[in-house]
């Protein structure tokens, strides 16, 4: 059960993002490949225009965390893990790598979201205050 909620936030709020984006170009392209889930697409959803003119959702899942997308995917990996058992460590490599390497690439985006978006980023920071746990991280 835990492992199909993960696999549902992370495709509806891969899909919101990604709708968007194309929204935002006034890009229509129906989707009907299963799965196709009620909340990956968000309706008008709110978001923060950058001085630099770019815009950052702050909608959907993405009103909850910043990376909710890489909390689910760490979710998932640590089922898979566990649907294996405790005798080998191999089962749980993934997920610590895993774990490492998405740690580094929010460190490293939140660097370049600093310098491109400056005082925006703040404010997208305040709007949106957690970064993979809503309410704990």
């Amino acid at each position: 059960l835990i492992l199909l909620l993960a696999y549902y936030v992370w495709d509806t709020s891969q899909s919101q993002r990604n709708r968007w984006r194309m929204s935002l170009r006034g890009i229509v392209i129906p989707r009907f490949a299963p799965p196709q889930f009620t909340y990956g697409t968000i309706t008008n959803p709110e978001h923060i225009t950058t001085s630099c003119g770019s815009k950052l959702l702050v909608d959907g899942w993405w009103r909850y965390a910043r990376k909710i997308h890489y909390t689910a995917d760490i979710v998932m990996a640590l089922c898979w893990g566990l649907s294996c058992g405790f005798e080998h460590f191999l089962p749980y490599f993934y997920v610590c790598f895993f774990v490492g390497m998405i740690t580094h690439r929010y460190f490293r985006d939140t660097d370049r979201c600093r310098r491109k978006y400056g005082k925006d980023w703040g404010i997208y920071c305040k709007k949106v205050p957690y970064v993979f746990i809503p309410g704990i991280i």
